[in-house]
Formats: structure tokens, C-alpha cells, sequence
């Protein structure tokens, strides 16, 4: 069995072979790995049946589809009415899944709720209270899996906000920032709480994240539709920096501090974020970009990294 440390090593491998022509060794590799990473367990699942659907296994993509639906995967019908299914189309047992993964996915995104974990400094705030870290976790991903990467601002004396978005992921206990009115609501509401049960600096507030939460972050940010001192990107999605950049508020921009870190292996973010500094920079803002070795991913030295970036606010 190949080994791999994440899952977006695993995506990336695959893809390869996919590229490759090599389908049903991405199949089998999709398969080995699935239990190995149970927060993208439902993203491998449906990985799997596009394949299976591409060698035109209907009947083994069926089955698939089937069984995912019975271990609680929450799929969109919209995404299942994509081209990518199409050979599916015509067979009747394919439209009574996708009835029943519209039925489920509503059912379970109902029931879903948002969440709010702080963790405060020791001692005593200062006299203009503790400054304020947001952080956004990365699309299926959740509060357990995120904390222990933004810890270092706690130590540097900094009161920690992590949210958790109520948009469910595909598989369930994770969960996604996709919606950008949901999103900036949440975090309205989430920011009030935290300045109305705590001693905050409300000049010193920094939004962050990862990777979609990080998209977010510079959207709401930079947007001008969510006030903040400035904003922390640690592998922001960032494949259309383009959209990104007429997004952005130059005035915001100017007055709004950017700390950007992405690896140089980030097939979803490097590229992209070179290019929006540049963009940032060009209307006279003060975006910084830190670059390491890694891919998608916390840089292994997540807590040096973001010591320094909080150290520009």
C-alpha cells in the first residue's frame, strides 16, 4: 500500500493516474485509502463512483453510490445531475438515488447547527483587553481537527475564536465554508459573542484561516463586509485570485494588513496567491507573503509562522 500523510496527497496522486489514463489504479488506490481518512471519507467515495462511471462500470458505480447513501455521505442532487454522471442518466435506479441524496442532504443540513470554541490567555487581560484571533477552519474539516493549529496565538497572548460553519461537508461530523452570505452571518454573530462575553481590543481584530476558510477570510475581509485589523491566509483556495481581486476593496486594502502563507506544493493556492499580493501590493496594499516547502497543507511550522504573521498587527 502507498503511504501517505494527508489527504491531499492522496487527491494529488490520483489525479495523476487519472491524468495518466491509469483509472483503475486510481480506483484501486481510492479504495485501499478510504478508511484511512475518515473526514474525506465521503469525498473518496464519490471519487470512486465518478471513476467507476468513466469506465463505464454503471452497475458497480450504482452499487457504490447506493451504499454511500446508507452510510450517511450527504450528496447534493445538483452535483449528481453533473456531466460527470451523465452515462448515468437514463437508468431509473440512478434518478431514485439522487432523489434520495437530495432527500438525506436536506434532512442532515437542517439538523446542522454552528459552533464557537475560545480559548483565552492566562492571566489577566490587558487594560484594552486581549486582541482577538478569528480562524476559520478548511472545508470538511471540524473544531477538533483545526485547534491545535492556531494554539501559538493563544501563548502570544492572544484570545483564540475558532468557529465552526453549520454547512454541512459530505461526510458526516465535518463541515464546509462554501456559502459566502452564511459565512459572513455566522461571523457576524460569532465576533459579537466573543466581544460581548470578553475583555477584547476591538482595533486588534485578525480574521484567518485555511484553505477555503481562508478564502473566506480574505473575501469577507478585504470585502469590506466584515470589519477586521487585517487577515492571516494559510493555503487559501485560490485557483481564480482574478475573482478574488474584484472582490477586494481598495480602501480596505490599504487599511487592512494581509499576511499570506502558502507552499510551494499547493497545486490549489501557490500560483494564486503569488498573484494576488501582487494585486493587493499594485493598490497600495501591505500584503506579505510567507512561502514554505510544504503543499495544501499547515506548514510543519504552523506555530513560528503564525507568531510572525500576528506580530504585523
Amino acid at each position: 500500500m502507498v503511504g501517505f500523510t494527508s489527504f491531499n496527497q492522496l487527491n494529488a496522486d490520483t489525479m495523476r493516474r487519472r491524468a495518466a489514463g491509469d483509472r483503475l489504479g486510481a480506483l484501486d488506490l481510492l479504495g485501499e485509502h478510504e478508511a484511512r481518512f475518515p473526514r474525506q471519507a465521503g469525498l473518496l467515495r464519490i471519487l470512486r463512483v465518478e471513476i467507476l462511471v468513466e469506465l463505464r462500470h454503471v452497475d458497480e458505480a450504482l452499487r457504490l453510490l447506493s451504499d454511500a447513501l446508507d452510510r450517511g455521505f450527504r450528496y447534493r442532487g445538483r452535483w449528481l445531475r453533473d456531466a460527470r454522471f451523465a452515462p448515468l442518466a437514463a437508468d431509473d435506479r440512478f434518478a431514485a438515488l439522487v432523489e434520495r441524496a437530495d432527500r438525506q442532504y436536506d434532512e442532515a443540513q437542517a439538523l446542522a447547527r454552528s459552533d464557537l470554541r475560545v480559548f483565552m490567555p492566562e492571566g489577566d487581560a490587558p487594560e484594552r483587553g486581549w486582541p482577538v484571533l478569528v480562524a476559520l477552519h478548511g472545508n470538511n474539516s471540524d473544531l477538533a481537527d483545526t485547534a491545535i493549529h492556531w494554539q501559538s496565538a493563544v501563548r502570544a497572548g492572544w484570545l483564540l475564536a475558532l468557529p465552526q460553519s453549520s454547512e454541512i461537508g459530505v461526510t458526516p461530523g465535518v463541515f464546509v465554508w462554501n456559502d459566502g452570505q452564511l459565512a459572513a452571518a455566522e461571523l457576524d454573530r460569532r465576533v459579537a459573542e466573543v466581544r460581548a462575553s470578553f475583555p477584547t481590543d476591538t482595533a486588534r481584530t485578525v480574521v484567518a484561516g485555511f484553505s477555503m476558510g481562508a478564502r473566506q477570510a480574505l473575501e469577507l475581509v478585504l470585502g469590506g463586509r466584515v470589519p477586521a485589523a487585517g487577515v492571516i491566509s494559510i493555503a487559501a483556495w485560490l485557483p481564480d485570485p482574478e475573482r478574488l481581486a474584484q472582490i477586494v476593496r481598495p480602501d480596505v486594502v490599504r487599511s487592512a494588513r494581509t499576511y499570506i502563507v502558502v507552499g510551494k506544493g499547493d497545486d490549489s493556492g501557490y500560483e494564486g496567491s503569488l498573484k494576488l499580493a501582487d494585486q493587493l501590493r499594485s493598490v497600495g496594499g501591505s500584503a506579505e507573503i510567507e512561502i514554505h516547502d510544504g503543499g495544501h497543507e499547515y506548514p510543519a511550522a504552523v506555530d513560528a509562522i503564525l507568531l510572525r504573521a500576528l506580530r504585523s498587527f
